[in-house]
């Protein structure tokens, strides 16, 4: 029986699934030591137990006993936990790995892997700036403004898949699993709008373009580094300082939150963060940018900024599956094919926007 199922796999479908040792054991109606044996090695479980374990696992019972795909991958570059539960982190990145071994397994055609390699000084927010632009045109962005930075990154080569939710106090995670890019990002929501959503995507563009070869940071200090470095790539990405301050002037040049409201409109990045970027450019100085950020807050403009933002969906995986499975189902034929649930490929092209109530559900679940 032991040479029928792999524990290895069983625990990572376990974690992906966002479940404990003592949740899968409960619903299972088995004693938690036994599951410990069981996912340990030790162990396997009876004949009877096994479609009942699958179910839970979101699989076919044929995947247990499929041993995990071998990945060098990066962790993700969020501060040691501190601002996201680390069973939720480990959830997605198990739940990363298997999407990206379901989608080799299912040779779906990629878009080649192209994102620029930093070599310049991440304390100098000049070369910062500048690489920003060099990434914008490795991405074929055009125009002054980024018309839809999801699309941009994959045509970078970057997997983009969606969260069901946030992690912590991040809105977005990345990571390199065997070479290749993944972009996690949380599906829109109330508090979610679309400037943030792609201030994030821009973000984490940045962490796998200028942090490929750091480890996650261990200290604060580390954390506010790193961190600050990927703010200032996708401001600049985002808001490239020439065009930017163009239209600003062209507008008449003062700031004020109505100017920025305009602005908004056309760069699809949020007043808050507009402002950060004219500091950074010193078209503002400090006391300017407090008076705005209180006229900001005063307007309870914090949580609630005016002037929507569409938020943006990835395209490449629903149109790779397309292309494999013409004139079929593709979820369910990938499902077939790779022992997986459907729910998994629905969850990995669901970019709805998500309610209160489905923001902590676990993807697969």
């Amino acid at each position: 029986m032991l040479s029928e199922i792999d524990a290895p796999r069983i625990q990572q479908l376990r974690i992906a699934r966002g479940l404990t040792q003592k949740e899968l054991a409960d619903t299972l109606n088995l004693p938690q030591a036994a599951m410990s044996r069981m996912l340990s090695g030790h162990s396997a479980p009876s004949a009877e137990l096994l479609g009942p374990l699958a179910t839970m696992l979101g699989c076919d019972e044929k995947l247990l006993g499929r041993p995990v795909t071998e990945h060098l991958y990066t962790r993700p570059w969020l501060r040691a936990y501190a601002d996201a539960p680390k069973k939720t982190v480990d959830q997605i990145v198990n739940d990363t790995l298997l999407a990206v071994e379901a989608f080799e397994a299912l040779n779906l055609r990629r878009i080649p892997e192209r994102v620029p390699t930093f070599a310049g000084d991440p304390l100098d927010d000049d070369a910062i700036d500048e690489f920003a632009a060099d990434v914008r045109a490795a991405a074929e962005v055009n125009a002054p403004h980024v018309p839809n930075v999801t699309r941009a990154a994959e045509r970078l080569g970057c997997i983009v898949l969606p969260m069901a939710g946030e992690l912590g106090k991040h809105l977005g995670m990345s990571m390199y699993v065997d070479g290749t890019p993944v972009v996690r990002v949380a599906r829109p929501a109330a508090h979610l709008p679309g400037d943030r959503q792609r201030f994030t995507t821009a973000h984490e563009l940045g962490h796998l373009s200028m942090h490929a070869a750091s480890p996650p940071p261990d200290t604060a200090a580390e954390a506010k580094d790193i961190e600050r470095q990927a703010h200032r790539f996708a401001s600049a990405f985002l808001l490239p300082a020439e065009p930017f301050l163009g239209d600003l002037e062209a507008m008449g040049g003062r700031v004020t939150l109505t100017t920025l409201s305009k602005l908004k409109a056309k760069w699809g990045v949020a007043i808050k963060a507009m402002v950060v970027r004219l500091r950074q450019l010193h078209r503002i100085d400090a006391d300017q940018a407090r008076s705005l950020y209180k006229q900001i807050s005063a307007r309870g403009w914090n949580k609630n900024e005016p002037v929507e933002v569409v938020s943006e969906e990835a395209v490449w995986l629903s149109q790779a599956m397309a292309r494999r499975f013409p004139d079929q189902d593709p979820p369910a034929r990938a499902a077939e094919q790779t022992g997986l649930r459907r729910t998994f490929f629905d969850d990995w092209v669901d970019w709805s926007p998500a309610t209160e109530a489905t923001v902590i559900t676990f993807p697969g679940r």
